[in-house]
């Protein structure tokens, strides 16, 4: 129950105070599975959260340009379920992991649609999760520069072009960046 009330704490500060400067170590409290593991949809919407409340593809609710961005990123292809491995690739996480290509999509979309509740989205997605994201590229050899609103992400990897490309794990951008 605490880290529940935890995670809307934080999520209600995110939300009201944009410029906040808040850093924690996400498991402290187990707060990245917390929002997974209360079925959490954001209000307004039937598709943006942990899972989702539509009774069909059509069904959107009454945030409905956020709603559409979640729900394409639902509806993701590319991407590899928790457990399992795909391009030598083995997701450790309790939730699915997109390709960064369904990642940046789904972050353009929720900017473009420019709601409160949009933001608040794209906020807890990309600057409070902590998720990353996969794609075929050369490999990283370190991180150039540092970014992240909770926790360090990368923002510019240094990269092997010497060596061939390969699939590996990277930070998602974060929403404002």
């Amino acid at each position: 129950m605490f880290r529940h009330l935890f995670c809307l704490i934080v999520l209600i500060a995110v939300h009201t105070n944009k410029a906040a400067e808040i850093r924690i170590d996400p498991d402290i409290f187990g707060f990245q599975s917390a929002i997974y593991e209360t079925n959490f949809v954001f209000p307004g919407t039937m598709w943006c959260g942990a899972g989702h409340v539509a009774e069909s593809y059509e069904d959107l609710g009454s945030e409905w340009e956020t709603d559409m961005c979640c729900r394409e990123h639902d509806h993701c292809t590319d991407l590899i379920p928790a457990g399992e491995t795909k391009h030598s690739l083995t997701n450790d996480g309790f939730y699915a992991r997109l390709s960064c290509e369904c990642d940046e999509k789904f972050r353009l979309c929720l900017k473009n649609a420019n709601t409160d509740i949009s933001h608040t989205v794209g906020m807890t997605y990309f600057d409070t999760i902590g998720t990353k994201c996969y794609r075929k590229d050369y490999p990283v050899v370190g991180c150039q520069m540092y970014g992240g609103m909770f926790m360090p992400i990368c923002l510019e990897y240094e990269f092997d072009k010497k060596s061939e490309q390969i699939y590996q794990w990277f930070d998602v951008k974060g929403y404002s960046e």
